[in-house]
């Protein structure tokens, strides 16, 4: 993969997600995330239920949320998973060693005591993950998972960081290779205005955008045709 198709992916999804104005409000709340990424034990179901559930996951299954008993189950779970959270929080996509065992067994634990809770399904469990950790968890849903066959055989989700670590790799070494000083999420997100709303894209999330557009809505990235700047034309009275 290269930066342009990384940077029209970007692009289209900006306008895809009307701004991606819901996980763009939830990223800007530092606190929130330091409280769920270092303390989760201080955080309510009521909290996590209306933050995450609610206005990020969008979970509309009544019965699973009627007494904030997923919320709560998710929260004890995360409670667990924070040591492991708490030894992953200085890796990124970019800088992780995929071929350390224990490493991997950490990732893994995440994403699969994630993905075991009933009622958030694969793409649920992965945007929480996202959430404890946004420059390493890559989110994932039905559509990707089947297109890179990640759920046959003994494929871990830890391969998926394989994959993805892989384009990111390659979207970095292109965007330097072509005169730039930044990083590409850095640079995105000042071109697209998530800077000026208080939050910085991470080169994960932008990633992702990718893959949606690619392989849930079926896509062509960049796009096969856009438009010319139409020369003015003056009207005459």
């Amino acid at each position: 993969m290269n930066f342009n198709t990384l940077a029209w992916a970007a692009f289209c999804f900006y306008y895809r997600s009307v701004g991606d104005m819901k996980y763009g409000k939830l990223m800007q709340d530092d606190n929130f995330l330091d409280i769920l990424r270092n303390k989760p034990k201080e955080l309510t179901p009521v909290e996590f239920e209306e933050r995450v559930l609610l206005g990020y996951i969008q979970v509309q299954n009544y019965d699973l949320l009627i007494g904030h008993k997923l919320a709560e189950g998710i929260l004890k779970e995360l409670v667990v998973l924070q040591p492991d959270v708490a030894a992953l929080s200085n890796k990124t996509l970019i800088n992780c060693d995929l071929s350390d065992h224990e490493l991997r067994e950490k990732i893994n634990r995440i994403y699969s005591t994630l993905c075991a809770i009933n009622g958030i399904w694969l793409t649920g469990a992965s945007k929480i993950a996202h959430l404890l950790n946004d420059h390493l968890f890559v989110m994932l849903n039905l559509n990707i998972s089947n297109h890179f066959e990640l759920l046959e055989g003994n494929t871990s989700l830890t391969n998926w960081l394989g994959i993805t670590q892989q384009h990111a790799l390659e979207v970095t070494i292109d965007f330097q290779d072509s005169g730039y000083d930044s990083s590409p999420e850095r640079f995105l997100s000042e071109k697209l205005g998530y800077k000026e709303q208080g939050y910085q894209k991470s080169l994960v999330k932008f990633l992702d955008e990718y893959y949606w557009l690619k392989f849930g809505d079926n896509l062509m990235v960049p796009p096969k045709w856009v438009p010319e700047l139409v020369p003015e034309v003056e009207l005459v009275s």
